[in-house]
């Protein structure tokens, strides 16, 4: 799983067109939108008697689409957080497709409620052979799959808090995300699919992992009181390229809602409580794995601090054109001097 500080590991959840005027890029080799077949995942064909042997024999017969979805499918029935993840989804009519994302991970098409997996420029039968971008594969629908809970629950970070707030929100959710990742894959390794474990193991996610499993080797209840899943969603933020990738992602996407939103106000001003940010760590079963913690996660600096210098610059220069108005492109902090001296001003936003 590639990770560098401009983008977010494994995944393009969102897309965001910027008003007219800007340049448009056209990618000539991407998969032309809508050409993608998609299906429910309340269609998707599952095995009558699933067992260990059949679901890893399973690979050796990849010819379509369906084939490598009935796999993903079938190992999910086996990881109770998987499953649970994967009903909720089907119950709201989601579907999901395999296309060619240039090794993005996942793309959500939140208006059309389609999930498109990339199958990294690889026929079936060719991911069949190989384990290592197949199980890539199957964690990062795992992902995405978490990721639709919270799209399900939660309305849009920016159109209720400030931009730095929707930071440290989107920051929470990317963690747990990754951190509830961690544990359907353990529960995989539980039923007997090491080896998926161990490719986690080896993964941009594998500090997690290991993370997770030393305290539940010290103390196995952490696994049933939700201690061991915490430490995990603690590690993610000790990788300083995930939340500089992740803050990166959310500034453009602000960057893009602050040229979109002329005239109307763009972001929210609700001020960010303990709460909001435990209310984002919930299991399927109803578990909070935050509980109690949201006032740290809020204070200190470990998970709040902004350390990266462009990060800090970007959000500076963002919050300080929040406080101006432009009109041919010159600065104005008093909308109505604006509107006095540029009655015609192009671009008054």
């Amino acid at each position: 799983m590639r990770a560098d500080r401009l983008i977010r590991k494994t995944y393009l959840k969102k897309q965001h067109v910027r008003p007219d005027g800007e340049i448009t890029i056209y990618d000539l080799t991407g998969v032309p939108a809508g050409s993608v077949e998609t299906a429910k995942l309340g269609s998707i064909p599952l095995i009558p008697e699933p067992c260990y042997e059949t679901i890893v024999a399973l690979p050796d017969a990849f010819e379509t689409a369906d084939n490598i979805l009935t796999w993903c499918a079938a190992l999910m029935a086996e990881s109770p957080t998987a499953s649970q993840l994967w009903a909720d989804a089907k119950n709201a009519g989601w579907s999901v497709g395999i296309a060619d994302l240039h090794s993005t991970g996942f793309h959500l098409d939140l208006i059309n409620k389609q999930i498109l997996l990339d199958h990294f420029s690889m026929i079936p039968a060719a991911l069949g052979r190989s384990a290592y971008f197949r199980n890539t594969l199957l964690i990062t629908f795992i992902r995405a799959l978490r990721d639709i809970w919270h799209e399900q629950r939660l309305a849009p970070f920016e159109a209720e808090y400030r931009p730095e707030d929707a930071l440290m929100l989107e920051r929470v959710r990317a963690a747990d995300c990754d951190a509830v990742t961690v544990l359907a894959v353990w529960e995989l390794r539980g039923a007997g699919y090491a080896e998926i474990w161990r490719h986690l193991i080896g993964s941009a996610e594998g500090d997690m992992a290991l993370i997770f499993t030393r305290f539940l080797e010290r103390d196995p209840t952490a696994l049933f009181d939700g201690s061991a899943l915490t430490h995990a969603f603690r590690q993610w933020y000790a990788d300083e390229t995930r939340v500089d990738g992740c803050d990166h992602e959310t500034l453009e996407a602000l960057d893009d809602i602050l040229l979109g939103a002329g005239e109307s106000k763009p972001f929210g001003e609700k001020r960010l409580e303990a709460a909001a940010l435990e209310s984002l760590a919930v299991l399927p079963d109803g578990m909070r794995y935050l509980a109690g913690l949201g006032d740290t996660i809020k204070d200190d600096p470990f998970f709040s601090g902004l350390r990266d210098e462009i990060n800090q610059t970007h959000l500076f220069q963002l919050m300080y054109d929040m406080e101006v108005t432009m009109v041919n492109n010159v600065p104005f902090r008093d909308r109505t001097l604006a509107r006095k001296l540029f009655p015609l001003g192009d671009g008054l936003k």
